[in-house]
């Protein structure tokens, strides 16, 4: 009956950690952009990540809208690698009111 139990035990481990491997680990985002925001002072201002960005095996992307000291806003794409680097993939700038629209139907605008 005990070895019964001890397979049972093992066999119910074993299970919770194939169960818990498959899950991906989920990082904050507002940590992540403090992190971030740390290592860059002199040239960001203000950073706001995704809320949850899922880790998994091959690592993770996320994005961020930063603010610049010298007032541009862009939302930038990060790639999280398995050694833990970050390093920006993408950097887009935010449409803001400033920007004019352009109307493809009018010629001369």
């Amino acid at each position: 009956m005990r070895s019964l139990a001890v397979v049972v035990f093992i066999a119910l481990v074993a299970g919770a950690g194939l169960y818990l491997y498959q899950r991906p680990t989920v990082a904050r985002g507002s940590v992540v952009a403090a992190d971030l925001l740390a290592s860059n002072p002199a040239v960001l201002k203000q950073l706001d990540c995704d809320d949850e960005i899922p880790i998994g095996i091959n690592g993770a992307t996320f994005s961020c809208v930063a603010q610049f000291k010298l007032g541009a806003v862009r939302h930038l794409t990060f790639e999280l690698t398995r050694a833990g680097n970050i390093k920006q993939v993408g950097n887009e700038a935010m449409p803001t009111e400033d920007t004019p629209i352009i109307h493809k139907d009018d010629p001369w605008q």
